[in-house]
Order: structure tokens, then C-alpha cells, then sequence
């Protein structure tokens, strides 16, 4: 045996034996972009929602357009790595593109002297650059670190290397999910309560620190070439063969793809017909993106609806920290899975991947069932007038008992600053009413206290409220308040308030809600609300001012209520009085644990299984285009999320239930699928380089 042929043996053997250093730069860069990139969702829809002032829905849209993005990017990063660049010059390029963004984003969040549509404009342009940046390294980053190994000699520590890869991205988001809303929530700046530009700046470090990790292991890197533009071979077979077939009259192939033949090797037409049937079951993926993506976004905005306190060891959970839940529970279930999970199903008979998928699908379909009772719940039940009853409020801004004497039997008698409710079958669409008012002997200062006619108006299927207040002339006035009462809850639960001044308090008076705890928010001015105006505001206790003097302290507004604030003037000093009518519940945030549990099984299920699936059922020439197409369908599930959110729903419940409901026909389409599904099994290939060696090692994750 030669000494050159005793130091290649050498050589396997230690192949054998040691995963190369240059996987560990690969790792630590994963760990720190997904890092950023989790951060960075974490906290996007509150900043959209309470810094850029976008309402629900439009934060919804541009959260999932951004994701959207994201992932539709892969295509253009898998072609530029396979067929231009090759795979690290791709990964550093991009993430350079990605790092711009992510301080451009930083400082759309600094720009408080910009206008509010400057601001947005900047972000917009960091989130685009953010989204290629991370959608174009993203089929990249796993496959470059698989290059590095040997096979199949260095099998074993390959699939070390993609265990550590998987534990890297479940921690860095784990550690971000947590961290980011810290950030954003601990510090006040810029004027402001929060500190969105902190927690922007830490992960522009974070994604600054990527790039250098990644550069340092430069010269210790197995670099391929970008293969012969086997991508566009694929796509270019697959558009032949549909030309071919729809301009020959003849049908004398066995396959639609055999139309190929005369151009395209036999091997690039077997591998276009063995992906075209794993892209078939790809079909079913994008509505479970679509429901999946939503804990971002529709479930963070559920949160802020809900109480996140924790008094045993004081400290309060953010709305967009629930999400931490996701990469710690998902930690422990994929510790679990070949000794736990997987054969607890088996039992059951779920032992194929597409009946994993199945169940994961299942679990996704209840998910979004326990998110719509939790919705209900917080929302709880409105007013529904039957069309052929009317109801009457009357609130009394005096300091007596009135006592009502109308035409009907219901005569009734109203507290002091109090207010009663009546209810009739009108004969027509609208009816006037007499009613008499006659006020306690404690009223008599007044002109007429002794008795006071007046004329309501009551309407089939409507609520109308009246005041009864006094002027300046001392004299009892009943006024009508709006036309109708208000009876429909804002689609995103926020505190709907009225308020009733009486005619006696001066309108000049710099009466104001200012919202305790919180400096930086600006006061509600009472003035926008006169003449019984809706309002929809913040969550929170506030405190009645007027100038620098409170007249009422921990007025606290409810989720999901409707209130009325009734001012009066009480010997020149002002009181006043909150009513609440369909009350919502604030109820504690984990009552999402159920909805997150599901989600996470359905995930974790779901992300093992599909890799697997595309890993064993794909061609190994074509696994980075299979892969990218993987992507792509969550980038499809996360444009239906945008579709969906500009249809607005009247009611976020019945959207909830919608999604469920397009989950479950999603679910029999995957058990139709399945049952016309034949498996494969694929040998492993080793070519030579000079041929286009075959990759087996690529995986994708999210």
C-alpha cells in the first residue's frame, strides 16, 4: 500500500470520526438570524398597530405580506445558489441586503419628528429588504452547512449537524420571543411608553453579529459549484411537456411528462414526474400556513384584549410574548418524538407521514375552535332588539328621584345620577310618547320640578336614550342623546364610551380622560365626544380631569363594553358616573394556552413530517427546487391570511370560525390526496462532481 493511498484512508476514517469545524460558524449564524427574524415577528404587529397606527386589520395585512415575502423569496434564492452565485456567496450577499433593513427598520422607529407617513414609508422599505434578505439565505443556510460533509461516510455526524441546526433555530426564537418584548415594553423613549427602537437596534446587532460569525469560517468552507440550472430543466420540463400535449392530438403517452422525452434526459423526466406528485400533496400545505402564521398576528391581538398579570411574583406578560410558548414547547416535543410522540400514534395506526399530516391538520382545525370560545368569551353577548320591540333609556342628571308616568302601566322610578330602561311593542316603525316627569321635593331650586311633560320618540327593533338634565336657568330639560343608541362592538374589543354632559356644566371646561400609568399618551378630549358620540378607546383606568384638578379617579374601561359617562354639576363641583352595558370579560391570557398547545402539536407534527417527507419522496437531483416550492406554500398560506383580513369580517369570532372551517375542508382534501399517494424510495446517489453531484442533505426549516 502506497503512502498516498495510507493517508486517503487516513483521511476517511477521520471523516468518520469528526464533524467538520466549519459546521459550528454555520450553526452560530443560524442561531443569531433566527434570532432576528423571530424577534422581529414577535413584536411587528404591535408596532404596525400602536407606533404606525394601523388598524387591525391593515397591521394583519402588512404582517403577513411581509411573511408572504419572506417566503416567496426562496425561489430566487435557490436559483441564484444553484445556477449563479453557489451557496455562501449567496448567503453573504443577502444577508448583507438583510442587515440593511433591519437598521432601516431601526430607524423608521427613531423618526418621531418624521410625519406618520414618512415613518411608514421607511418601514415598508426595511420590511421589503428584511423579507428578500431572509427569503433569499433561507433554503440556503441548512443545504451549505449539509455540503461540508462527506458521503456517505460522514452520515452519522450529517445528522448530528441537522440536529444541532434545528436546536439552534428553536433557541434563538425561543430566546428572541422573550426577550424582544422585554425590550420594547421595560424602556421608555423617544416620548414614548415603550421602546420599539431598542428592541430593533439588539436585533440589528444580532443579525450584524450573523454575518461576521458566518464570514470567519470563509476559508474553512467546502464551497460547490452552482449545478447546470437543474431548476429551470425541471420547471422547462414540466411547461414542455404541457405545450407538447396540448398541441398534439395524439394521447400515446403513458404520462403527460413523457412529451419531454425527445428533449429532456430520461432521468430529468423521471425526477419531474416523481416531484410533480410530492408538489400534488404541497396543494393542502397552505391553509395550515395560514392558520399557523396567525399566532404573530390575529392571537397577539386577541392577547392585548386580555389581562397578562401575574401577581404571585409581579409581573405581567406582554400580548407578543405568548409566543414564547411556541419554541419551548416545540423544544420539548422534539426531545420526545422517537421515544414518546410517534409511537403514542402509532398505536393509533398514524405510522405513514401524510396520516401524520392528517392528525397535524386535525389539531389545527380545534386551535382555531378554542380561539373563537376564547374570542366569545371576551367579547360576551350584545343586545339584540326582537324587530318588533323598542326599548327607552332615561338618565337622570339631577340630584332627586324622578318618578316616570307614561301612557303604558311601566311606571318607574330614577336614582339620583342613575338611569332605567323601558321596553315596548310600538305599532308603528316609529311612535311618539307622552311621558310625565315629576321630581322629589329635594329638587324644588328648580322651576319645574313639580312636574315636566314631555315627548319621547320610540322605534321598532332600535334602542333611544333621553337625559334629563338642567340648564343654567335652573330648569329640567329631557334632550334626546344621538339619534340612536350604539349597540355594535368594534371588531377589535376596544372600550366603546359615550358621555353625557349636563347643561349646566360650561362647554368650554377643559374637561379630559388621561389614562393612568402611562405618560406619553395623549388625553381623550371630552369635547369629541358631546352629543352622546361613540368612542372606541384603549383598554385601561382613567382617571376624569379638569385642567389639573381630577374629578374621578380608576375609571376602568373593559374589554368588549359598551359605557356611558353621565358629568353632572352638583353645587359647582362636577361628579359622575360610568354605566356598562354588554359587558366583555378581561380574561387572563392563559386561557390561550389550550389554542397554543393545539397549534404547536399540529406544528411540530407537521414541520418533522413534511421534512421528511420532501427529504424521502424528492428526487435527489432536485431537492433544492422541491424545497423551495416547500417554502413557497407558506408564502401562499400567509397571502390567503391578507385576502381573508381585507374581506374584514364583521366579527373576529366568525373569522376564527371561518378558518377552522377552511382547515377541515383542507383536512379532507389531504385525506383524498393521501389515499391516491404512492411512496417512494429513492437510492442514494453519489456523482461526480464533475457531474453534478447529487445532494440528499438538504433540509428546509421555517
Amino acid at each position: 500500500m502506497s503512502f498516498t493511498q495510507s493517508n486517503v484512508e487516513m483521511e476517511l476514517i477521520e471523516n468518520k470520526l469528526k464533524s467538520p469545524k466549519s459546521v459550528w460558524f454555520i450553526v452560530g449564524d443560524e442561531l443569531c438570524e433566527r434570532f432576528n427574524y423571530y424577534g422581529l415577528r414577535t413584536i411587528l404587529v404591535l408596532y404596525l398597530k400602536t407606533v404606525l397606527n394601523y388598524s387591525d386589520d391593515y397591521s394583519t395585512m402588512i404582517y403577513h405580506g411581509f411573511i408572504f415575502l419572506s417566503y416567496f423569496m426562496p425561489i430566487f434564492g435557490a436559483v441564484l445558489a444553484d445556477s449563479y452565485w453557489g451557496k455562501y456567496k449567496t448567503i453573504m450577499r443577502l444577508s448583507i441586503v438583510y442587515v440593511i433593513g433591519n437598521f432601516i427598520l431601526t430607524a423608521a422607529s427613531m423618526a418621531y419628528n418624521f410625519t406618520l407617513d414618512s415613518q411608514r414609508l421607511i418601514a415598508i422599505v426595511g420590511l421589503v429588504l428584511i423579507a428578500i434578505g431572509t427569503g433569499g439565505i433561507k433554503p440556503c443556510v441548512c443545504s451549505f452547512g449539509g455540503d461540508q460533509f462527506q458521503l456517505p461516510e460522514q452520515q452519522t455526524e450529517l445528522t448530528k449537524f441537522f440536529n444541532r441546526f434545528v436546536t439552534s433555530v428553536y433557541i434563538g426564537s425561543l430566546i428572541s420571543t422573550f426577550i424582544s418584548p422585554e425590550l420594547r415594553n421595560s424602556t421608555q423613549c423617544f416620548g414614548r411608553d415603550t421602546c420599539f427602537p431598542l428592541a430593533f437596534g439588539v436585533l440589528s446587532l444580532l443579525m450584524t453579529i450573523a454575518i461576521a460569525v458566518f464570514f470567519f469560517g470563509k476559508h474553512l468552507y467546502v464551497k460547490r459549484k452552482p449545478e447546470n440550472h437543474v431548476i429551470f430543466k425541471t420547471i422547462g420540463c414540466v411547461f414542455y411537456s404541457l405545450r407538447k400535449k396540448c398541441t398534439r392530438s395524439s394521447t400515446d403517452k403513458a404520462h403527460w411528462l413523457d412529451h419531454s422525452s425527445n428533449k429532456y434526459s430520461e432521468i430529468e423526466v423521471t425526477d419531474t414526474k416523481a416531484a410533480m406528485e410530492v408538489l400534488y400533496t404541497y396543494i393542502a400545505y397552505p391553509v395550515f400556513w395560514a392558520l399557523y402564521e396567525q399566532q404573530g398576528s390575529r392571537w397577539t391581538l386577541q392577547a392585548m384584549l386580555m389581562d397578562g398579570k401575574i401577581d404571585s411574583i409581579d409581573w405581567e406578560i406582554k400580548p407578543d410574548q405568548m409566543q414564547t410558548i411556541h419554541p419551548l414547547c416545540a423544544l420539548l416535543l422534539i426531545f420526545s418524538f422517537n421515544s414518546i410522540l410517534f409511537p403514542f400514534l402509532a398505536k393509533f395506526g398514524i405510522r405513514r407521514p401524510l396520516q401524520k399530516l392528517i392528525f397535524s391538520y386535525s389539531m389545527a382545525v380545534v386551535a382555531f375552535l378554542l380561539a373563537a370560545i376564547v374570542q366569545y368569551k371576551i367579547f360576551g353577548e350584545s343586545t339584540v332588539i326582537p324587530s318588533d320591540e323598542s326599548q327607552l333609556n332615561i338618565y337622570n342628571g339631577f340630584d332627586c328621584d324622578v318618578h316616570v308616568k307614561s301612557s303604558l302601566p311601566d311606571n318607574r322610578t330614577i336614582g339620583p345620577l342613575d338611569f332605567v330602561n323601558f321596553k315596548y311593542m310600538p305599532v308603528w316603525e316609529e311612535n311618539i310618547m307622552n311621558i310625565t316627569l315629576k321630581f322629589d321635593n329635594s329638587c324644588r331650586s328648580y322651576t319645574n320640578y313639580d312636574k315636566l311633560e314631555a315627548s319621547v320618540i320610540v322605534s321598532k327593533g332600535r334602542s333611544i336614550s333621553y337625559f334629563l338634565t338642567p340648564t343654567v336657568n335652573k330648569e329640567a330639560i329631557l334632550h334626546r342623546v344621538d339619534r340612536y343608541d350604539y349597540l355594535s362592538k368594534p371588531k377589535n374589543g376596544h372600550p366603546s364610551l359615550r358621555v353625557i354632559i349636563s347643561d349646566d356644566v360650561k362647554i368650554n371646561e377643559s374637561l379630559s380622560l388621561e389614562i393612568t400609568g402611562k405618560k406619553s399618551e395623549i388625553p381623550y378630549n371630552i369635547s369629541s365626544f358631546t352629543n352622546g358620540n361613540i368612542k372606541h378607546i384603549a383598554i385601561g383606568s382613567y382617571n376624569l380631569t379638569r385642567g389639573k384638578e381630577v374629578i374621578s379617579s380608576n375609571i376602568v374601561l373593559m374589554p368588549a363594553t359598551i359605557y356611558t359617562l353621565v358629568i353632572r354639576n352638583n353645587s359647582n363641583n362636577l361628579e359622575s358616573k360610568l354605566y356598562a352595558t354588554d359587558k366583555g370579560n378581561y380574561l387572563h391570557m392563559l386561557w390561550q394556552i389550550p389554542q397554543y398547545m393545539c397549534m404547536i402539536l399540529a406544528d411540530v407534527i407537521f414541520i418533522a413530517t413534511t421534512i421528511e417527507f420532501t427529504f424521502t419522496e424528492a428526487p435527489p437531483r432536485i431537492k433544492s427546487f422541491i424545497s423551495a416550492c416547500y417554502l413557497f406554500t407558506q408564502s401562499i398560506g400567509n397571502l390567503l391570511v391578507v385576502v381573508i383580513s381585507a374581506l374584514s369580517f364583521h366579527r373576529q369570532v366568525d373569522e376564527y370560525l371561518f378558518f377552522s372551517g377552511l382547515m377541515l375542508a383542507d383536512t379532507l382534501l389531504l385525506v383524498y390526496l393521501s389515499s391516491n399517494y404512492n411512496y417512494k424510495d429513492f437510492k442514494q446517489q453519489v456523482i461526480n462532481d464533475n457531474e453534478n453531484k447529487t445532494k440528499t442533505n438538504e433540509i428546509q426549516l421555517n
